[in-house]
Formats: C-alpha cells, structure tokens, sequence
C-alpha cells in the first residue's frame, strides 16, 4: 500500500498513509477494502486528506486489493516472499494500478533492504527513474542526458552485481544535498568528485 501511495508526495507522507488509512476504516483487509470503495474514498479524502490525488488514489488501492486478493490468496507478502529475484517481484509490482518502473524498482530495494525477505538474482535490480536519482546522475555525469533507459543502463554498468544498490545514495544526495535550483555542492559528499553540471538537471521535474 505504501508503493500505491507514493505518488508526488513526500515520502514519509507517502508511507504513513497506510497506517492512517488503516486507522480510519479499522483495517485493511482486501475483502471488505473491494466491497465498500467508497468507504476508502471517504477514508482517504476526509480532513488531513491522506493524499493529494483524492479522486485517484482510492481507485488504486481498491484495484491492489483486489490483485492482492485474487492473485496472491489475500496475502500481499506473497508478491515477494519464496526467494523470488529482483526481476520477477519488479514486474509483479508493476502489474498493479498505478506503479510504474520508478516505484515497483525502490519496492525490490526496500524488500532487499530492510531483509523482509531473501530476494535473488540482484543483478536484475535497477534505479528507480526519480526526480532525485535522475538530477544525481545527471549532475555527477554518470549520464549526459534525463532518459530512463540510459540511467538503467549506467546503474547496471557500474555495480552489475546489483544496480539498485545505487539507488538510495543516490536519491539521499538529491533530497538533501543536490536540489532542482541551487544545490549545497560544499556539504555534499560528492562534491569532490562531481563535475557539478549543475545546469542538466535544473530542469528535470516529476517522474
């Protein structure tokens, strides 16, 4: 639920929903989440609404419900445990209702990551295409222009025992150091090493 909802908001916005979401309708079980949608309409968009996308956001969790429930037995652990690879829990994210290859990728990384189960063939990790990574790869050089294929292909080059390994770093350097205008080059830790081509990605947004 927390890849469904990180959406153009925050990320620790993004991950608490659930838990408010879970606290306003009293549970997220995906039976009663796909017979009442609009109880998680109301659930979602009732003051602080739980994200920006009102008239968006409950459509999705209703359809991750239901692919929860009719592909995985109920049970949406099931989308990664049993030492699936990283390729394989990647494209089951993405068969679900709004997540794309930014977010299905930091979904492996974070399963990875935080050990919530063994994940194989790591070599088929990859970068999430985010606004962050993307102004870190393109400021650092790694790549010359903002195009997802190309980032991918520079992650899998430089760590091809697991490329989204690069993921975080990168995203931790443009969150807090490498920003959209004017970026904090002396306190980056990067910054006696990067070329500083800070005007490719002043124009890099979304995604």
């Amino acid at each position: 639920m927390g890849v469904v909802f990180d959406h153009h908001i925050p990320a620790e916005r993004a991950w608490t929903a659930p838990y408010l979401l879970r606290e306003r309708l009293g549970h997220l079980d995906p039976e009663q989440i796909i017979a009442s949608p609009s109880s998680v309409s109301r659930a979602i968009s009732m003051p602080p609404a739980l994200h920006r996308y009102t008239q968006t956001l409950p459509g999705w969790v209703v359809a991750a419900a239901h692919r929860v429930l009719t592909n995985y037995d109920g049970h949406a652990d099931r989308i990664w445990s049993g030492g699936r690879s990283a390729k394989e829990i990647q494209e089951r994210f993405q068969a679900f209702a709004g997540v794309g290859q930014k977010k299905a990728a930091m979904a492996v990384e974070i399963i990875h990551r935080h050990r919530f189960a063994e994940v194989s063939g790591l070599e088929g990790s990859d970068i999430a295409f985010d606004v962050h990574v993307r102004r870190v790869f393109l400021r650092t050089g790694l790549v010359e222009v903002d195009d997802r294929s190309l980032m991918i292909q520079a992650a899998r080059e430089l760590h091809p025992e697991r490329p989204g390994a690069l993921d975080l770093p990168a995203w931790l350097v443009g969150r807090r150091w490498c920003h959209p205008g004017v970026p904090n080059c002396p306190g980056c830790p990067l910054g006696e090493v990067c070329p500083k081509h800070v005007e490719r990605g002043a124009a890099v947004r979304g995604g």
